[in-house]
């Protein structure tokens, strides 16, 4: 079994109900309706070539044509997971995240991880408080690559 099939079985269908079928260079994309809010969780390689703000930017891109997102009436909130098979040397903040609502699809966490289990990531949060249960993702992503 490989790593994004870890990540499927850990998260779907207990906290993400749909495992949609991919038209998209998504590796996999999760996805959950809270109300009128929209959720996915997209898993997708990371490429050493590519800096990781246009690598960010092509996965924004890829869960818009995959959910059919459109800003004012569509948005979706997006965790984004990139897997690698050697942590590159990034810090925290080099992982943007949406600090405004104004996107079609609204970046609400970039997390890296290896396949040997190191982790980082960066979510969105107000001084001390983060949201969307950001913790809980976290461990479940650390432990599903171990």
């Amino acid at each position: 079994m490989n790593f994004v099939n870890n990540i499927e079985n850990s998260f779907y269908p207990e906290i993400y109900s749909q495992s949609l079928s991919l038209n998209t260079d998504l590796s996999l994309c999760l996805f959950k309706k809270v109300k009128l809010a929209r959720y996915v969780l997209a898993v997708k390689g990371f490429d050493s070539n590519l800096d990781i703000k246009t690598q960010i930017a092509n996965a924004r891109k890829s869960i818009r044509q995959q959910t059919s997102a459109m800003w004012l009436f569509k948005e979706i909130g997006a965790y984004i997971v990139f897997v690698c098979d050697e942590l590159p040397d990034l810090k925290e903040s080099q992982l943007e995240i949406d600090r405004t609502g104004f996107h079609a699809v609204i970046v609400q966490g970039v997390h890296l991880v290896s396949k040997s289990g190191v982790h980082l990531f960066n979510h969105t949060k107000w001084r001390n408080y983060s949201f969307g249960d950001t913790e809980s993702i976290a461990s479940r992503l650390v432990s599903s690559a171990i």
